[in-house]
């Protein structure tokens, strides 16, 4: 379904224009929602008589595929149905992104959730901007008083807390595992969001390096040398120096362009060494905020952060 901008809404009272606005975004810009208010029916058709297919606690994630009236065509658990659109939110709660394009160019804020939408600014790189929905593809989202929509692959959520700022290399603090029982597991997630995919997890005692300090979640890098997201309440901090081992990374181009540049500094002002093909493999030497040293090839030199995966 289409998003209706507002500005076509003139016809109807305020009220309905709202609500039409609302249950409008939330089906074509996010692609995923959560259940809340208590144990909620999947039901075969929309409606408060049909065969119930199962129910689910407040919480669970859930796919939406198309809005019907008061229902949402969903896909949980391998399961498609439908469930009360009033008994469903936005993927998180109101949170702060940052645009991230490594491109020097704005981000564009669309009026609806899709390229063909229409421009109604551009932010700038580093701009932080506040999301009121977040989904796989779009986000919706208010900056400097608009209110539109953003792609998803450009924004970096979490509030990292950086301990170095753009360019610098990051060796951060030892910390352990301190789960409140000691039958449990700390999960590292591969982005700061209790809903991003499980990397591992890892029990009480288990030594990490804080590559970046939030104040929810911390950035790190496991004795194993693997690199993911912690929450940082789990995490008991030593004060002990620690430095990062070297770890793969792959290589992924967020532009849609073949090749990453493989630079003799942590700058974009910085000379190119080589033209690294999309899906190579490198070391990861140091890991920084924005740029890390690494090693391709034989060669040691910088690559922009956010076109590594690991």
């Amino acid at each position: 379904m289409k998003h209706t901008p507002v500005r076509k809404l003139a016809g109807l009272t305020a009220a309905a224009a709202l609500a039409l606005t609302s249950t409008a975004a939330m089906a074509a810009a996010s692609d995923s929602a959560l259940v809340k208010g208590g144990a909620l029916n999947l039901r075969q058709t929309p409606s408060l008589t049909a065969k119930v297919l199962g129910q689910f606690p407040t919480g669970t994630l859930v796919e939406v595929t198309g809005y019907h009236g008061d229902w949402y065509e969903v896909e949980v658990n391998g399961m498609s149905g439908y469930m009360m659109a009033k008994f469903l939110t936005g993927d998180l709660n109101v949170q702060t992104a940052t645009v991230r394009t490594n491109t020097g160019i704005g981000l564009n804020v669309r009026e609806e959730p899709g390229t063909d939408g229409a421009i109604i600014t551009s932010v700038a790189n580093g701009q932080t901007v506040t999301v009121t929905q977040k989904g796989k593809n779009w986000c919706r989202v208010t900056v400097g008083g608009a209110d539109g929509f953003m792609a998803t692959e450009y924004l970096r959520f979490g509030s990292s807390g950086s301990t170095g700022g753009t360019g610098s290399i990051v060796t951060g603090k030892r910390a352990v595992v301190a789960n409140p029982r000691d039958t449990q597991v700390l999960n590292l997630r591969q982005q700061p969001s209790l809903d991003a995919r499980v990397l591992d997890y890892y029990r009480n005692g288990t030594a990490v390096t804080i590559l970046e300090s939030g104040k929810t979640w911390h950035k790190v890098q496991v004795e194993d040398g693997k690199v993911g997201y912690m929450m940082a309440k789990y995490l008991n901090v030593t004060g002990e120096s620690a430095e990062t081992r070297p770890f793969e990374a792959k290589l992924i181009n967020v532009n849609g362009g073949s090749y990453v540049n493989f630079r003799k500094g942590p700058s974009l002002q910085s000379g190119v060494i080589a033209r690294l093909p999309v899906g190579s493999t490198v070391t990861v030497l140091e890991h920084g905020t924005d740029w890390c040293k690494i090693e391709a090839n034989g060669v040691t030199g910088y690559l922009s952060t956010w076109f590594m995966t690991w």
